[in-house]
């Protein structure tokens, strides 16, 4: 696949793992996007892994 750039190309992949632990959990990536930006600005950055799609 054809990124554009190496950023761009980390970028992606990032968001793929993302959207596959969604779908590997039977989580709908959009709820958990919305819930995630919704909490991600409080969020004790030591507590990031209660942050995964559930």
């Amino acid at each position: 696949m054809f990124a554009g750039s190496h950023e761009g190309a980390k970028r992606t992949a990032i968001m793929y793992s993302l959207l596959g632990t969604c779908k590997a959990r039977g989580a709908d990536p959009t709820q958990w996007m919305t819930e995630l930006l919704t909490k991600l600005p409080d969020h004790p950055a030591n507590r990031l892994l209660e942050l995964l799609p559930s």
